[in-house]
């Protein structure tokens, strides 16, 4: 039986994880109320935005590195 739900849950990652963030955001909606939890889906997606820029340019970062060391050698 453990088996039947893997398959069923294959290719569906994206609908399962859809179902989970709209899940969330009513959560937030009727504990907070829709202003309130407009003001914290606002902030979190800010810090989510943000975090993927300091990533993206440390990523960078380490790219320019080995393409500059391998170069001088």
């Amino acid at each position: 039986m453990n088996g039947d739900n893997n398959d069923l849950l294959n290719g569906h990652n994206g609908k399962v994880a859809g179902g989970l963030i709209g899940l969330v955001i009513a959560l937030i909606f009727v504990i907070f109320g829709i202003w309130k939890g407009l003001f914290i889906i606002a902030f979190v997606l800010t810090g989510a935005f943000l975090g993927s820029r300091v990533e993206l340019r440390r990523e960078l970062q380490n790219l320019l590195d080995r393409l500059l060391n391998s170069r001088g050698r």
